[in-house]
C-alpha cells in the first residue's frame, strides 16, 4: 500500500470510530431513558416480537445491508486503476 492509501485508510478508520462513538452514546441514552443499566445487555424474547415488528426489522436489515454493500463498492479500489509495474524475475536481465 502506498502512503496515500494508508493515510486514507487511517482517515476512514478515524471516521468510523467517531461514528461508532456517536451511535454508542445514542444507545446509552436510549437505555437510560428506558431505565436500563448502561452495562446490562439488551435481550428480547422471540415470543414478544409481533409480526409487524418482525417485518419492520427485516426491512431495516435489508436496507442496511444494501447501504453497506453500496458503500463497500464505493470504497473498493477500482480494478481499472493502474497497477505498479510488473516485477522482473530474480536474476533476470532486461535487454
Amino acid at each position: 500500500m502506498t502512503e496515500k492509501q494508508l493515510a486514507a485508510q487511517d482517515q476512514e478508520i478515524a471516521r468510523l470510530s467517531d461514528e461508532l462513538k456517536r451511535l454508542n452514546s445514542m444507545f446509552a441514552e436510549q437505555k437510560k431513558a428506558l431505565g436500563l443499566p448502561e452495562d446490562a445487555p439488551v435481550t428480547v424474547d422471540e415470543k414478544e416480537i409481533t409480526l409487524e415488528l418482525k417485518k419492520a426489522m427485516d426491512a431495516a436489515k435489508a436496507e442496511a445491508e444494501q447501504a453497506g454493500k453500496a458503500l463497500a463498492e464505493q470504497l473498493a479500489p477500482s480494478s481499472s486503476a493502474p497497477s505498479s509495474a510488473p516485477r522482473a524475475r530474480r536474476g533476470a536481465v532486461r535487454i
